[in-house]
C-alpha cells in the first residue's frame, strides 16, 4: 500500500527497512476513518486506520458512509490489515453504542480509541451564525467524541492498559474564523486533561493532537492556499495525513505507556511562534 499523493520513496513505512509491528494486539476503533468522498487525497481517520492496520492492529473502521468506510478496509486488507466496517453517526447514541458493541463482539475487546470524527464549519460573527450548522458541527465534533469515550471507556479499563487519542487542532487555540469548529475542538483538548485525570488510575491514557495546516480533504484549497499553509510553519513544508497518523501509532503504541494528559501539536512549529516571526522568516 502506498500513499496516493505522496511519492513512494518519501512516505516512511516504504523508507524504513523495517516498517515494524508496533501495535501488535491491539484493537483500535477509529472513527470518522472513511476515505475521502471527493478523489484520491487520504483524509486523517483513513490514514490512521491504514497505518495502525499496517503496524498490527485489528481496526474497527467507524464512519456515517458504508461506502467510505468499506473503501478505507479495502485499503487496510491491501497493507495485510485485519478490520472490520462499522457504520453509523457516531452523534446519535444508540448508533454509537451499536457501533462499539459490533467492534468489542468482532475483536473480543478494545484497547485503543481514536476520536477523529469532525465536520468543519459554523464560523463568523455569533451575531449571525448558521445556528443549525453550529450544532450539527458541535454534535458531530464533541458530542460524538464524548459519546465513544462513554461506551469504550468501560472495555478500555478492562484491558488492562489502554489508549485514547483525541484529534483536536491548533484552530482551538488560535483565532482563524472557525467558530464551531474552533469551539468544538478547544474542548475535546479540555476533555483530554480531564479524562486523563479521571482514567489514569484506570490505566486508560488520554491524549491529543493538535493538527496543523495539513492537506487534507477537509483542509484543501487552491494552490495559493496550500501554498499560505505551507509558509505559516517553522519547518516550510506541506503535512499530510500521514504526518498525523504517525503520531497516533505512538500513542497507541506501549511506547508512550508514561504520557497521558498531552497536547501535542502536530504543525510543523506553527503554534511555536508568532506571525511576525514567520513573516520574518520568509523574508530571509
Amino acid at each position: 500500500m502506498t500513499d496516493r499523493n505522496v511519492p513512494e520513496e518519501d512516505q516512511p513505512w516504504v523508507r524504513a527497512a523495517d516498517p515494524g509491528r508496533r501495535l501488535s494486539g491491539k484493537r483500535a476503533f477509529v472513527t470518522g476513518a472513511g476515505t475521502a468522498p471527493n478523489g484520491d487525497l487520504p483524509g486523517i481517520g483513513e490514514a490512521i486506520a491504514v497505518l495502525f492496520a499496517r503496524q498490527g492492529a485489528k481496526v474497527a473502521i467507524a464512519d456515517v458512509s458504508a461506502e467510505r468506510a468499506r473503501a478505507t478496509l479495502r485499503l487496510v486488507t491491501d497493507v495485510g490489515g485485519d478490520g472490520i466496517v462499522v457504520v453509523g453517526d457516531l452523534s446519535r447514541e444508540t448508533d454509537n453504542t451499536r457501533c462499539v458493541e459490533e467492534a468489542v463482539s468482532a475483536f473480543g475487546g478494545l484497547d485503543t480509541v481514536v476520536n477523529n470524527v469532525a465536520l468543519s464549519g459554523g464560523g463568523g460573527s455569533p451575531a449571525n451564525v448558521d445556528l443549525e450548522v453550529w450544532d450539527r458541527v458541535i454534535a458531530v465534533n464533541l458530542r460524538a467524541t464524548l459519546l465513544t469515550a462513554r461506551h469504550t471507556i468501560p472495555h478500555l479499563k478492562l484491558a488492562g492498559g489502554a489508549s485514547i487519542i483525541n484529534i483536536s487542532s491548533i484552530a482551538g487555540a488560535r483565532g482563524l474564523g472557525t467558530g464551531a469548529y474552533a469551539a468544538s475542538k478547544a474542548a475535546i483538548a479540555g476533555l483530554t486533561r480531564d479524562w486523563a485525570f479521571a482514567h489514569g488510575r484506570d490505566h486508560v491514557r488520554v491524549n491529543c493532537i493538535l493538527v496543523g495546516h495539513v492537506h487534507t480533504p477537509m483542509g484543501g484549497g487552491d494552490q495559493a492556499g496550500r501554498e499560505r499553509r505551507r509558509l505559516a510553519g517553522l519547518l516550510g513544508t506541506e503535512g499530510v495525513a500521514w504526518d498525523i497518523a504517525w503520531p497516533a501509532v505512538f500513542l497507541a503504541s506501549d511506547e508512550s505507556r508514561w504520557i497521558t494528559g498531552v497536547e501535542l501539536p502536530v504543525d510543523a512549529g506553527t503554534t511555536a511562534t508568532t506571525a511576525l516571526g514567520v513573516q520574518a522568516l520568509n523574508e530571509r
